[in-house]
């Protein structure tokens, strides 16, 4: 989509798994290359926020370092703003390997629907496929300067407007809501290698 910029937020390593789970192989390819590849097709602009650029020099996407480092996904998305060419970024994580370009468009259909365009899966909100204007800026900046690290105060801030995209949606075109999968134990990166060799 024209109007929106492809955002990945690129932490670095996994205190659980205790790799860089950025670079996993999944099905023959990196996680981050397979975030990118489903990127490919529906954003011009694609934009890699990390703690440094130079392990993503061969990937070929612009890449910018996090402005607010340890404030995780907060810091990444106020950096990915920042530095955004639209005045919407699509934000995903790197370690999810299964995003499918359908289950994105779905989100992108409503991308102008609010401050926060955000998929509602049963009551639980996930910040790491959605939508955010650069309108997110002020509030994000007083949100991590007060020390409040999660996506959710953010999400319950009076001064956005807050579009939820109910599970029903997403289960047309996703039936097993893989698109949301994210690597944060060994028990995920097994499901994620059991997929691939399926």
């Amino acid at each position: 989509m024209e109007l929106v910029t492809g955002l990945i937020i690129a932490g670095g390593k996994s205190r659980r798994l205790g790799i860089d789970k950025r670079f996993l192989e999944i099905g023959g390819r990196p996680s981050i290359q397979r975030v990118i590849d489903a990127y490919e097709g529906l954003f011009k602009e694609i934009l890699i926020v990390a703690d440094a650029t130079e392990p993503f020099q061969s990937l070929g996407v612009k890449v910018v370092v996090d402005l607010i480092p340890g404030c995780a996904t907060l810091g990444g998305l106020y950096t990915g703003l920042q530095f955004a060419s639209h005045d919407r970024v699509f934000a995903a994580a790197s370690d999810m390997p299964w995003l499918s370009p359908a289950a994105i468009r779905v989100v992108l259909d409503q991308a102008l629907s609010g401050d926060i365009v955000i998929p509602d899966l049963a009551g639980k909100l996930q910040p790491m496929h959605a939508v955010y204007a650069k309108t997110c800026l002020p509030v994000l900046r007083s949100v991590v300067e007060a020390g409040r690290l999660k996506v959710q105060d953010l999400c319950t801030s009076p001064e956005l407007r807050v579009h939820r995209i109910p599970e029903a949606a997403f289960r047309e075109v996703d039936p097993e809501l893989r698109s949301f999968f994210n690597i944060n134990t060994p028990a995920d990166l097994a499901q994620a290698q059991q997929w691939a060799d399926g």
